[in-house]
């Protein structure tokens, strides 16, 4: 069957001979059953200082929503994800009763696992080029899981990861940000002594990105904050855990990945507030009105986030969309190139004010001549996600072919998970701009990119990686990609 890593040949039990049919009824039993449970150690409180930041940090800047709205079956997070999955978690390292230590944690049931301590944590900290922030500081580190994105989505899944994964980094360091501390996101640095620390690889895990988080003068360790809902238990000791569960259509889809080159790193980082694409609103927006305001407004703005089930068709405020918009020039540390292959087209088409309905290059403000796309264009653009089709407005992402890095990629080329990373991150910067501009918003990755190209005029030798969609919100719609089925993929 096309797409399947594994195939097995398959033989009817009722024509096979008496004595198969037992032996295979047997091997059937042993795949289909578990493992023992594994004995769980006991509950500690979460001492560490660095340990209780981190933890409030990601607690706020991912795991909880404070959005009015139904959830359903699903709990509400800071982020969007492409079918609710959530293809990441996260690790911390933290100082520990003066010992570097390192941390996995269990978002789901709210526990950190001590993974390591001491020599160890502090080696593969140096050999990353990285560091524990002093006084009470920590490094939050993301892991990708893709086969969690993958099983629905196919190879797409693999972008979708990377997408999802920007989204939670980058939310991170404004969550930081909003409490009044400088969070730093590292890109560049070697994975593998933290993949080894962390047990990532045997676990089908990849080492997305490195948050930095020192202390903050609007402390989020307080004695009431998100990081009381947690408990450590220790796990250092390896022979104790017992056997873990692991699927082989996951180690099939995970040795199907390809590696990319890592960059080495620095160990010392050239990192600087900048936005993550070069993005020109001045000419629609009056000064003072644009961004995402002050950052003591951040946690609000991050907390009431949501995405939009569907639009309704009327038109949308210009100026709310271009408000939005213009939150894509906040800037966040990182240790990127100031200087991106990137480009954001915006495909202005149902406004309450048509003279300014157009296509714009954001790069540099002008704007297309040309045909608008039509609501039933929007819906095939969407395949055929019908719900979608009233969006008033569409933000483009896209970046040449040749710009993907790659075998003979120019040196400095950015990989897939650091353009990847900017999509994300300047999708979640514009959900806290529409937010902020009171417009609904979705993003969607499963989208006719030859369609969405023609219909905004782009370079034919462009790859289109993220689509976000502005409008009225419809909250009566149904987020159909929420479903098993990969609606955004066009399965049927």
């Amino acid at each position: 069957m096309q797409g399947n890593l594994i195939t097995q040949e398959s033989v009817a039990v009722a024509d096979a001979p008496r004595g198969a049919c037992a032996g295979r009824a047997d091997e059937l039993w042993a795949r289909v059953a578990l493992p023992p449970a594994s004995p769980e150690p006991p509950a500690e409180p979460v001492a560490a200082p660095g340990l209780r930041r981190a933890l409030s940090m990601v607690d706020e800047g991912v795991f909880t929503s404070r959005a009015n709205r139904a959830c359903g079956s699903y709990v509400a997070r800071a982020v969007p994800s492409a079918g609710a999955v959530y293809p990441y978690e996260f690790a911390v390292l933290a100082v520990e009763d003066g010992v570097p230590t390192a941390y996995r944690l269990d978002a789901d049931r709210r526990i950190c696992a001590r993974l390591a301590a001491g020599e160890r944590v502090a080696a593969a900290l140096a050999a990353s080029a990285l560091a524990v922030p002093d006084d009470g500081g920590a490094l939050v580190v993301t892991l990708t899981r893709p086969w969690l994105s993958m099983r629905k989505y196919g190879d797409r899944g693999y972008l979708y990861t990377q997408l999802d994964a920007g989204h939670a980094a980058a939310n991170l360091v404004l969550a930081a940000a909003g409490r009044g501390a400088r969070g730093t996101l590292r890109l560049r640095f070697p994975r593998e002594p933290l993949s080894e620390l962390l047990e990532a690889g045997e676990n089908h895990r990849e080492i997305h990105s490195a948050v930095l988080v020192p202390a903050a003068a609007d402390t989020a360790g307080a004695a009431d904050g998100p990081w009381t809902r947690w408990t450590v238990h220790d796990s250092t000791d390896r022979d104790l855990r017992g056997p873990t569960w692991r699927s082989w259509l996951e180690s099939a889809c995970w040795d199907s990945l390809a590696v990319w080159p890592e960059h080495p790193g620095s160990p010392a980082p050239r990192t600087a507030p900048a936005p993550l694409a070069h993005i020109r609103t001045d000419r629609q927006t009056s000064p003072g009105e644009g961004g995402l305001g002050e950052r003591s407004g951040w946690p609000e703005l991050i907390g009431t986030r949501v995405s939009s089930k569907a639009f309704t068709g009327e038109p949308v405020s210009a100026d709310a969309v271009w408000r939005a918009v213009s939150a894509l020039s906040t800037p966040l540390e990182t240790d990127l190139p100031g200087i991106s292959p990137l480009s954001a087209t915006l495909v202005l088409r149902s406004t309450t004010e048509p003279g300014r309905d157009a296509v714009y290059r954001l790069d540099t403000g002008e704007r297309q001549p040309g045909r608008l796309p039509s609501t039933d264009e929007v819906a095939r653009a969407c395949m055929q996600q019908r719900a979608l089709a009233g969006a008033g407005a569409v933000l483009l992402l896209h970046v040449p072919r040749t710009s993907l890095a790659g075998a003979g990629s120019a040196a400095g080329a950015e990989s897939l998970r650091e353009l990847a990373f900017r999509c994300g991150a300047l999708g979640q910067l514009l959900y806290l701009g529409a937010n902020r501009a009171e417009v609904g918003v979705t993003a969607i990755g499963g989208f006719d990119s030859p369609l969405w190209r023609t219909l905004a005029g782009l370079p034919e030798d462009d790859e289109i990686l993220y689509a976000l969609l502005l409008g009225r919100p419809d909250d009566s719609g149904v987020k159909f990609d929420r479903l098993a089925t990969a609606h955004a993929q066009n399965e049927r």
